[in-house]
């Protein structure tokens, strides 16, 4: 799993104010503007800084294996929750006001389940990070500590053309190296890769498929990962729901 740290939260009424300034007027001929075209596309209103929402993704991997994930995420608060059933019982996990919290059947696990959920406070907020960047790009190539490199290339991304910009970041927040494809014209997000050491081949990419509306943003609704050495398939993440407010209520 790749590194990512969230940066702090850019106030909602500046973060629309830049969005609106940023905008490319034309074709864009630079990788910022590539990316803030992409941004145009899925999140057209500037949502996604003050999106309080709750996603239900359906996650199935290799071995046959399958689990519902019902996320919330407060992206304003960098906060989270993340509900799913196991064998031992519901399982809730997240953060919020700073803290971390976990339970397993309504009860607080046992040691040999945080070692085997990731209940500790570093696994949790590892956690966080991950869905909140995945489910909120393109837009959090807006963070601070992004890179996104001038050059705009063009490339055949999973039989299809597509334009291509290479991201990367401070050490403090992000150690790999990412490569966005999107679709010409309409510079709909296609996939992305990345690596951990780039001249090794290692890493992953993912492929993107489907769109579901989503607080007025276009989100991808199929997620589909390979490993980048081998082309091996690694699981399939798909969004079946979504809703207004928090998980049971």
């Amino acid at each position: 799993m790749t590194r990512i740290v969230l940066a702090a939260a850019t106030p909602v009424l500046l973060a629309a104010a830049c969005a609106s300034e940023r905008t490319p007027s034309g074709p864009p001929t630079t990788g910022p503007e590539l990316v803030e075209a992409a941004i145009a596309y899925h999140d057209p209103e500037s949502d996604w800084p003050r999106l309080r929402h709750t996603l239900v993704i359906d996650q199935s991997r290799p071995d046959g294996s399958e689990r519902r994930a019902t996320i919330h995420m407060n992206v304003a608060r960098s906060e989270y929750s993340y509900q799913e059933n196991t064998v031992d019982g519901p399982l809730i996990k997240g953060t919020a006001g700073g803290d971390c919290f976990a339970s397993i059947g309504g009860e607080a696990p046992t040691e040999d389940q945080v070692a085997a959920h990731r209940l500790d406070c570093p696994g949790i907020e590892r956690m966080r990070d991950y869905y909140l960047y995945l489910w909120g790009l393109p837009m959090k190539l807006r963070d601070p500590g992004t890179h996104i490199d001038p050059v705009i290339g063009d490339e055949e991304f999973d039989g299809q053309p597509s334009r291509v910009v290479k991201v990367t970041y401070d050490p403090g927040v992000g150690s790999d190296t990412w490569y966005f494809h999107f679709e010409p014209g309409t510079y709909r997000m296609i996939g992305y890769r990345f690596y951990h050491d780039e001249t090794a081949g290692d890493g992953e990419y993912i492929l993107l498929s489907g769109e579901r509306q989503v607080r007025g943003m276009r989100i991808p609704v199929e997620r589909r990962w390979f490993t980048n050495a081998d082309d091996r398939y690694l699981g399939t993440d798909i969004l079946v729901d979504d809703f207004t407010g928090q998980p049971g209520n």
